[in-house]
């Protein structure tokens, strides 16, 4: 019995050979980061070398240039403005901008600054924030020739629905030309308030 036990734990010198070369490599796996933190040095960082790095960084990416806004006590004229001179004003980025040209070429112009509140998105917040830097010469807008203009001409007037422009263009027809913004009213779907606001851009030439 006892030499079968012997037998059975006996270990040949080849299996020792083995044995012991495992134990030197697991030895040598577990020290490999102590043996190389003696040889290795960090280098440290100096202020200099961040901020060289941070120039370097700001000259191949610029920054972006802010808008300039108008001086205290610049006026901006409503109607000759251009995209630019728009973003001048408190309040008024390059979209608004955009809005306020379009809605003035619809208009032909305009005629009191407080039109601006009827450009999408203004409210009476923003425009009382620049009102104060914004002028209107109501010389500088265009007028509608009532007596000439066909239904294209007149259907894209903001302040006219399809039907007013069709109606403004059938009584004529029937009527003859208009001589003042009275003969408007006799229009039945042409209200006070919509005839108040089409007159400054009217001729009846």
């Amino acid at each position: 019995m006892i030499s079968r036990i012997k037998n059975y734990l006996s270990v040949s010198k080849k299996e020792w050979n083995g044995m012991v070369v495992l134990m030197i490599l697991i030895i040598l796996v577990l020290a490999a980061p102590y043996v190389l933190q003696l040889f290795r040095k960090d280098t440290p960082i100096s202020q200099k070398e961040i901020d060289k790095a941070v120039a370097e960084l700001n000259r191949s990416n610029p920054p972006k240039a802010t808008l300039v806004k108008a001086a205290p006590g610049v006026v901006i004229e409503l109607n000759t403005a251009d995209s630019a001179e728009l973003t001048k004003l408190n309040g008024i980025g390059t979209s608004f901008a955009r809005r306020i040209i379009s809605y003035r070429n619809r208009l032909g112009g305009f005629v009191r600054k407080e039109q601006l509140l009827e450009v999408f998105g203004l409210d009476s917040e923003k425009y009382a924030s620049l009102q104060a830097q914004v002028s209107v010469d109501p010389s500088k807008s265009r007028t509608i020739p009532i007596n000439s203009v066909d239904f294209p001409g007149l259907s894209h007037f903001p302040y006219l629905s399809y039907k007013q422009a069709n109606a403004i263009i059938r009584f004529r027809e029937q009527h003859g030309e208009y001589e003042s913004i009275g003969d408007l009213k006799n229009i039945a779907i042409m209200d006070d308030a919509t005839l108040q606001k089409i007159k400054p851009y009217l001729s009846f030439k």
